[in-house]
């Protein structure tokens, strides 16, 4: 009785929200962009239709895009 459900998440990214001492010209001169992402779910699980339990999950990734291919070159989560 183990499920799993996927869900799809949209990302914007607003640079107007960068520090001006952030090093986002020199990253992309440099032909990669690295992104780091934080992530917590929390939620109930529900047990063999008995019992409901709350969870949490969390998530932190970073992740670098190779700009010249436009893909992912690296992908690390903890």
């Amino acid at each position: 009785m183990r499920s799993t459900k996927k869900i799809d998440v949209n990302v914007s990214l607003n640079t107007n929200a960068l520090p001006n001492s952030s090093d986002l010209g020199s990253d992309l001169s440099s032909g990669v962009l690295t992104v780091t992402s934080q992530v917590q779910l929390k939620g109930k699980v529900e047990l063999m239709l008995i019992m409901k339990k709350s969870k949490n999950a969390s998530m932190d990734c970073t992740i670098a895009f190779d700009l010249s291919s436009k893909k992912v070159k690296t992908l690390e989560c903890k």
